[in-house]
């Protein structure tokens, strides 16, 4: 049972074995070796340390009486770890036969699986076939379930969040702001005279514009701003805790470091600046984000009508609070 990952290595399934009798674990690996790669663990404590740095445990096959942390301990532990790859990763007990209270027991505790010991070689591998195959399931699908919600929420040439995204973290973020008297700004970002460029150079020049601009704006935001491509042209940047000053700053940052850089497309060096306006909740009459965002396109539309290259922090058209 040898697949691939992502790197095209060759790689079997991984099971942790949490077993103290050393004839168990001779059995276990003798017949289990071919298909899988076994870890080891002397004890359910050992155990639970490698599921917590090994990212790539498939199955977990545990005893039940063993010395520090018992099978059952161990068990109750996976089940309640906040960690999903953890929580939901499929788990055998092994006890003696007729032990029907471990049985039960293991049961309640979320064991996916028993075994009774002496363990049969083809119910063995049965039943580890079985479960591998599940929890390859349950991740692929969990993969294709983030991959799904990402796509929904980003921009596909600039993979920043999308206008719907954008507007989504705005809403929650207002909401927050007005509960805890917070601060909130915004920043409406253009690109100057864009239909220029992809009449001059061709679309694909103007999405490498597009792409070098998206970049530079994630490079200067902080941890926990917000940055999305609501338009064609246009950008947005959400800058929690951040008051009008602090904003203004940021927005000049923007606008200098994008006119400065050096943008290559189609092979020409082309020169790029932005216009930006600028919103902060607690100094403009609004309630809701759409209303915040409507101040910050009035003063982008301003700054654009004064020349372009230029912020806009207040309606009447001024580029600092100076």
């Amino acid at each position: 049972m040898v697949e691939e990952d992502f790197s095209g290595t060759r790689t079997r399934p991984r099971i942790l074995l949490a077993e103290d009798s050393q004839t168990s674990k001779a059995m276990l690996l003798k017949n289990l070796s071919e298909n899988y790669e076994l870890i080891e663990a002397r004890d359910g404590e050992e155990a639970w340390q490698i599921l917590l740095a090994d990212e790539r445990i498939d199955v977990v096959i545990t005893d039940v009486n063993m010395p520090r942390l018992t099978g059952q301990q161990l068990l109750v532990k996976i089940r309640k770890s906040q960690m999903p790859r953890i929580a939901n990763i499929p788990v055998i007990v092994m006890t003696a036969a007729n032990d029907s209270v471990d049985k039960n027991l293991a049961f309640l505790n979320g064991a996916n699986d028993f075994l009774m010991k002496p363990v049969d070689v083809m119910e063995l591998q049965a039943r580890v076939n079985v479960h591998y195959k599940l929890t390859r399931t349950i991740r692929e699908l969990e993969e294709s379930r983030r991959a799904l919600a990402e796509q929904a929420s980003t921009d596909p040439l600039t993979r920043l969040r999308n206008r719907r995204s954008f507007y989504d973290q705005g809403a929650q973020h207002i909401s927050a702001v007005k509960r805890y008297l917070g601060e909130l700004s915004v920043l409406l970002i253009d690109i100057d005279h864009f239909k220029q460029v992809n009449d001059r150079f061709g679309h694909q020049a103007g999405d490498e514009v597009l792409l070098k601009v998206a970049t530079l704006l994630a490079g200067i935001v902080r941890n926990g701003d917000v940055v999305g491509r609501i338009g064609g042209e246009e950008f947005a940047a959400l800058l929690p805790e951040t008051n009008r000053l602090g904003a203004a700053v940021l927005a000049e940052r923007v606008r200098a470091r994008i006119e400065k850089a050096e943008i290559t497309a189609a092979d020409t060096r082309i020169r790029v600046t932005v216009s930006i306006g600028m919103a902060t909740f607690s100094a403009e009459s609004v309630d809701s984000f759409d209303e915040l965002l409507a101040v910050a396109d009035r003063r982008l539309y301003l700054a654009k009508n004064q020349g372009r290259n230029r912020i806009c922090v207040n309606d009447e058209g001024k580029t600092s609070f100076a």
